[in-house]
């Protein structure tokens, strides 16, 4: 078993507002529990003490606040704990794809109006510890304090002396802001890179980022749908979101599914012939290598509408930084004459938070390769 670091993310706070009116006619809410597995039919019942009787609404919200099933609609409730049951499936009676859901409810009576909404509170990134990976078991293990929408990702880093930041290419996104139970948890990864030909953690500054986001008070984890995923089911979405609109100038804050989930980053070389044998590309002629750069996935067209940097490393060492502007998707990697294998990194990094990682490795012919400029 392997000990390593943890980077930090740069991180923004935010204020936590209430999630209860001013009248506080809506006591308390509970789930009796946090998950929900849709393969086994289980049943979640949500409890809401009212102070008063009066008429009450519930609805399931997923991540971007739509509505996915109503529970109650201007039902009368007495004073005292009411529950509701949610067997995980939607409005027209499909279980709903795995993902994070919450609930809101709207009160209205004698003394006024409530609403519970817990959703539409903003809260903090924080940063999460790794405590080991498991090569023998392909785990990654790590400890979240409360339910959180969680970010992990892999590479290798170093400290700037400058910045006194740690600094390395993202060489795989082993969990992308997916939710996650509190607890110890165990992520299964096989330790290799987005590319499959490169095993991280045999490599020199080997370190891995988790990044969580608390998820909505008496959110509900929804698992064991093998129908679909969640971000497959976003165009048949119906009605308005309940969320309030925010700017995106945090870090992963106010972003909607498909602009919070980062696509698959594709590399091709233009000037390299792919040998099978090892697994290698190797590099033709003295030019500086040249690579096309795309994405693809359900959030591509989403991801390359927002403001972004492609940075270029080789062997973790970043040497260029531009914006994505060409218009065919080219770019170059200047490789020096040494002979041997080059490991090229390439990370397409959305200045909103999602970003886009792969990594080749190219062959160098001594003496035959000249640096070349970047485009």
């Amino acid at each position: 078993m392997r000990r390593f670091l943890a980077v930090a993310f740069a991180l923004m706070c935010a204020e936590v507002t209430a999630t209860a009116g001013p009248t506080h006619v809506i006591r308390s809410a509970k789930v009796d529990r946090s998950s929900l597995n849709v393969a086994a039919h289980e049943v979640v019942t949500f409890t809401v003490d009212f102070a008063q009787p009066g008429v009450a609404s519930v609805g399931v919200v997923d991540r971007d606040g739509y509505v996915v099933r109503t529970l109650a609609k201007a039902q009368p409730v007495s004073a005292g704990p009411v529950s509701f049951g949610w067997d995980a499936r939607d409005d027209s009676g499909e279980f709903v794809a795995d993902e994070a859901y919450s609930f809101k409810v709207d009160w209205r009576g004698t003394g006024g109006t409530d609403s519970y909404f817990p959703a539409d509170a903003q809260v903090p990134m924080t940063t999460i510890d790794a405590r080991s990976y498991d090569r023998r078991t392909a785990t990654l293990s790590y400890t979240l304090p409360r339910p959180s929408r969680v970010h992990v990702q892999a590479g290798t880093a170093v400290l700037d002396p400058k910045t006194k930041e740690l600094v390395g290419p993202v060489m795989k996104t082993i969990v992308n802001r997916e939710p996650r139970v509190a607890g110890a948890i165990a992520e299964h990864w096989s330790g290799f890179d987005e590319s499959g030909a490169i095993f991280i953690p045999d490599l020199e500054n080997f370190v891995v980022a988790i990044a969580a986001s608390p998820l909505p008070e008496n959110s509900v984890s929804t698992f064991g749908n093998r129908k679909h995923a969640f971000v497959e089911t976003l165009a048949a979405r119906r009605g308005p979101s309940l969320l309030t609109r925010r700017d995106h100038g945090e870090h992963h804050a106010g972003l909607t599914t498909v602009d919070d989930t980062s696509p698959q980053l594709i590399i091709e070389p233009l000037n390299a012939i792919w040998s099978a044998a090892d697994r290698t590309w190797i590099l033709t002629g003295k030019d500086a290598l040249r690579l096309r750069l795309s994405v693809k996935g359900p959030t591509a067209a989403a991801f390359r509408a927002q403001p972004a940097k492609i940075f270029r490393f080789v062997d973790g060492r970043q040497i260029a930084t531009a914006s994505p502007t060409t218009k065919d998707g080219v770019i170059a990697v200047p490789l020096d004459a040494r002979g041997g294998v080059r490991r090229v990194s390439v990370n397409w990094r959305s200045e909103w938070g999602p970003l886009a990682a792969n990594t080749i490795q190219i062959r160098v012919v001594a003496g035959e390769t000249a640096a070349g400029g970047t485009r």
